[in-house]
Order: structure tokens, then sequence, then C-alpha cells
């Protein structure tokens, strides 16, 4: 049986605000603008009852001063385990508690500051936790007492990630959900920044000097909760971002404060970037507006390439309305954005129409750029592995 294993917060808050060209494959090689994507390699790991093959969004990798190299996943036990990528197997476990003086509620998003500190986010949306790797707390970090931050919380999705850089943690925070009086609407204040600064040696919230893009700040338009929660990554200082409705891609230096942006449309959309503001009224609707839509959706680290991998997915008539927008995300055909580190474009693949991967289930390791073959449409998967193709992208 296939266990879908998130929640889908996209779907979650968008019930609250309305309730208020030729088919290509990566067995094959693409070519374009110098950039070379192949299919060199393949991963599989068995998993048991606790892990779901399909819909494994919430994980990290990790190398430890050992150069072993490890795949860890929360499961639905509220564990993370941890696959050793060279034995392709289940090596080790940490069981985490719901309540009591070290509960967290239910694993969220997590990073590792050190191979025995886990920086997690639990149920509680104004909480962080690092704890040890015996699930042990040391520290309770809140937004509730830092100006600004009491109404603005920090929520794992599916893209979402936590980002660590020397003490700092850098999180997304969602905007606030006002109303207009004139129209009686809800929209999300997007005249504001959007991202936190958590110090960990201090336990103070700041927030980053990163709004919005400007294109989103008009209240009278409908952007919905997925079109602004950004995709993150970080090498080195700086730390990059994009939001599902902008072309845009950026980063920020958080040692010389710099923000440098810059527009890159896919070279497969027929209309400017392919991003279209509609209106919509109902969840059928939304999911029917997010699946005509382009969408910059998620963003990886390829820190020993220097390197940021971008994936975008494309315009489909054909999605599964199953409830979940995640189901319509991955229902999309999708192509791959590869920059140096200095925002340059160096290429973008061909378009991928087959549903033969998830690349919401994808991270970069050691051998490259691992994207999961366990899409749901995928008549090849065997429920008894996590299952990944290996791919060089190259000049």
């Amino acid at each position: 049986m296939r266990i879908r294993f998130y929640i889908s917060i996209w779907t979650v808050s968008l019930t609250v605000i309305l309730g208020s060209c030729n088919q290509s494959s990566f067995d094959k090689e693409s070519f374009l603008n110098d950039i070379l994507i192949i299919k060199y390699d393949s991963l599989e790991m068995p998993v048991d009852s606790t892990i779901s093959a399909v819909g494994n969004y919430n994980h990290v990798y990790q190398k430890d001063a050992k150069g072993e190299s490890y795949l860890v996943v929360s499961n639905l036990n509220n564990e993370l385990v941890y696959f050793n990528l060279d034995r392709r197997k289940i090596v080790k476990r940490i069981k985490f508690q719901q309540e009591g003086p070290h509960g967290i509620g239910y694993i969220g998003n997590f990073n590792f500051y050190s191979e025995d500190t886990i920086v997690l986010k639990g149920l509680n949306p104004l909480e962080t936790y690092s704890l040890n790797t015996g699930a042990k707390k040391i520290s309770t970090f809140s937004t509730s007492k830092f100006a600004g931050f009491q109404a603005r919380e920090i929520l794992g999705q599916p893209t979402t990630s936590i980002s660590i850089y020397d003490q700092y943690v850098i999180q997304f925070t969602q905007a606030l959900l006002l109303r207009d009086l004139s129209s009686n609407r809800k929209y999300f204040d997007l005249n504001s920044k959007a991202f936190a600064l958590l110090d960990l040696t201090n336990g103070e919230y700041t927030f980053l000097p990163i709004k919005f893009p400007i294109t989103m700040h008009d209240k009278k338009e409908f952007w919905d909760l997925f079109h602004i929660t950004p995709s993150s990554a970080i090498i080195q200082d700086k730390f990059y971002y994009t939001f599902p409705g902008s072309d845009s891609l950026y980063f920020y230096n958080i040692n010389t404060k710099q923000v440098k942006q810059v527009s890159a449309p896919s070279i497969h959309s027929v209309h400017g970037n392919g991003v279209v503001v509609r209106k919509f009224t109902s969840l059928e609707e939304y999911f029917d507006v997010y699946a005509q839509n382009m969408s910059y959706v998620k963003i990886l680290a390829d820190g020993n390439n220097n390197r940021i991998i971008r994936f975008i997915a494309h315009p489909t008539k054909k999605w599964k309305n199953s409830g979940n927008l995640n189901d319509v995300l991955i229902s999309k055909p999708f192509s791959i954005q590869i920059f140096d580190s200095d925002l340059n474009l160096l290429g973008e693949t061909d378009v991928f129409f087959d549903n033969l991967y998830d690349f919401l289930d994808s991270f970069v390791g050691e051998k490259g750029l691992y994207i999961s073959n366990n899409h749901p449409e995928n008549a090849k998967i065997d429920e008894r592995f996590l299952s990944y193709s290996i791919f060089k992208i190259g000049k």
C-alpha cells in the first residue's frame, strides 16, 4: 500500500482563505546551452513499514567526518532514519518524543548544526528546537517574544528548508493573512519581509532584509500560498532563494549584506515568464489555475561545484484532483536550470513530460543530482525501496 507521507499545508491554508513539446526522458542525454545532464547511476535502498517509498520530501543529505554519506529521512514513527548511501541500508534511528520535557510534537523541517546537534521544527509553529542525537532538547527558541514575529508562523512545507550558516539559522516566515475591508476579501500581506534569522548563541530572532517580490505587493491580486512560499539553499555565506510565482532568483550575502537578483524566465515559456495571476473561488479552481501556471518551485545547492539547481514546473492540462496540491505539482512536466554561484545562468534542460521522476524528492550528494524514480504514476515503482536516478551536470 502506498502511503503519501506528507501533510499539505498549502491545501489546508488555502481552505482557510476560501472559507472566509515532445516527450523526453532523463534516460537520454539532454543538451542545451552547453549544459549536459546524463543519468549515469542509480540508488536503491530497502525501506520498512514505517517509511513510504512515495512522497518522501522531508530529508537531508549529510556527510560525516569519516566521509560516509547519509540520507536522513523522517518517518511515520516520529523518527529520523539514517540511510547510508554507500552501504545502501538503514544504519541508525533517532526516536523523538511527542510530549513531555523533550517533546516536539511531530517532526517538521530539520537540518544539522553539527554531526550530533539537530535543529528541528516541531508541531508548534512559533518554536524551533536544538536537540542532540539522543533526541534530548538542548534549547527551545520561540519567536513569540520578538517584535513583528508574534503572528508570523514558521511552517514546514515540501519545498521549504532550514538553512544554517555559522551560528545562524534561516527560516521562511509565513505572511500575515489580512482582510480588505472594502471587498471583505482575505489576502496575504506580501509587502513584508519573508525570512527569519535565528542566532543560536543568544536565541534572538530578527528579520533578514528580504521582502517578497515586488510583483506580489498589490493586495488586489490573488496570490495563493503555494506561489509565495519560497525554496532556499545556502553555499558558504550566500543564502539563495526563489519564489514559485516569480522567475527571479536571488542571493543574500550574510556577511556583506549584499542582495543580488536576476530574472531568469524559462526558455520554454510561451508568454512572458509563464506565471498568470487569476481569480479563483474554490479549491478546484485554484488547482486548475496552478496547473496552468509556470512555477519556479525548488532550488538545490551543489556546493562541490558552486552551482544552484532550480526546478521549474510547467503548465499541464493533465492533473489529478485528489484534493492535495502536491499531486497537482508532481503531475506537471518540469525542466532544470543551472546557475553558477554568482547567478549566471549556465543553461536549462529540455522539458520532461513522462512522469517517471518525482522532482520534489531530490537532493544533491557526493555523486551528483539524485531524483526519485518513485513518481506515483511510474508503473515501475517497487514500494520496497527508496529509488533514485543519479545525474551528472556539466558543461
